[in-house]
């Protein structure tokens, strides 16, 4: 007779901190929303092409996570994980990252993970703390309501640009967004919020085509990749000059145009060529 599965052991505990917080006062979405975030930072994916439309992934996961424990003590749960020591590792590296951001390598799926556990704190007005098991376990990283507004000023930088690429989607159940694929970065579509209505009726009418849109451009400080648009206007590509595409990016790039790691690429990704 075979006998029954037994329960792995947790190799994390994330722990919910506030003042007469406990688990069963914790709203499930809220709690879904950490333990997605966490399984993407673990798995290193980001969120954003999954959630363009409202959509969750359905993908098979590389290193599922599974949930052991509720008991009382604030609210405590225990995570297991199929390689324990590297998601550990993933945790430590996180909160390493928080602890000095303007040296951090920032990546999309770090970002967007904080950026939803630092939500869910502030909205139960709780740190979110990791450790190790057990009663006196080591804390391995802490998200606060406060972690991606602050990590924000140093992994970000913003401003007016214009931007080339690949028109690939169109649309939103919730929010009007569009897909575009830039070819620096071809394997990341950039989710783009678009400001109008009309604005979304126009570019579905040429979805599959190359696009040149304008807005507010946000961009990873240290590598310079387009991280989202907020698209405020947008015409069919018709190429252009060399100095044109110089123009369009030192308006996009204003001061930390001497910052740019790799200016021939950055040329190529405005121009859409």
């Amino acid at each position: 007779m075979t006998g029954k599965p037994r329960q792995p052991r947790a190799d994390f505990v994330i722990r919910l901190v506030a003042d007469d917080l406990r688990p069963w006062v914790v709203p499930l979405r809220s709690l879904t929303r950490v333990l997605n975030a966490v399984q993407r930072l673990i798995e290193r994916t980001d969120r954003e092409d999954s959630e363009a439309e409202g959509e969750a992934a359905e993908e098979e996961t590389k290193q599922p996570l599974h949930l052991l424990t509720v008991r009382p003590g604030s609210a405590v749960y225990g995570v297991s994980s199929v390689d324990g020591p590297a998601a550990v590792q993933t945790l430590a590296d996180a909160a390493k990252s928080l602890k000095d951001p303007d040296h951090a390598d920032w990546n999309p799926a770090i970002l967007s993970s904080i950026e939803d556990m630092s939500a869910v704190a502030k909205s139960l007005n709780c740190i979110i703390e990791f450790s190790r098991p057990g009663e006196n376990g080591e804390i391995i990283a802490k998200v606060t309501p406060a972690s991606y507004d602050d990590l924000s000023k140093s992994a970000f930088a913003y401003g007016e640009g214009s931007v080339s690429g690949y028109l690939e989607r169109v649309g939103g159940a919730t929010k009007q967004h569009c897909g575009i694929r830039i070819p620096d970065q071809p394997s990341k579509m950039v989710i783009c919020r678009v400001a109008t209505d009309d604005l979304i009726r126009e570019l579905g009418q040429h979805v599959y085509q190359n696009v040149h849109v304008s807005g507010t451009v946000t961009w990873l400080r240290r590598s310079w990749r387009v991280k989202s648009i907020y698209v405020k206007a947008f015409e069919p590509f018709k190429g252009g000059s060399i100095l044109e595409a110089l123009q369009r990016i030192y308006k996009a790039g204003g001061k930390d145009w001497d910052n740019v790691a790799d200016p021939d690429a950055l040329i190529a990704e405005m121009r859409g060529s």
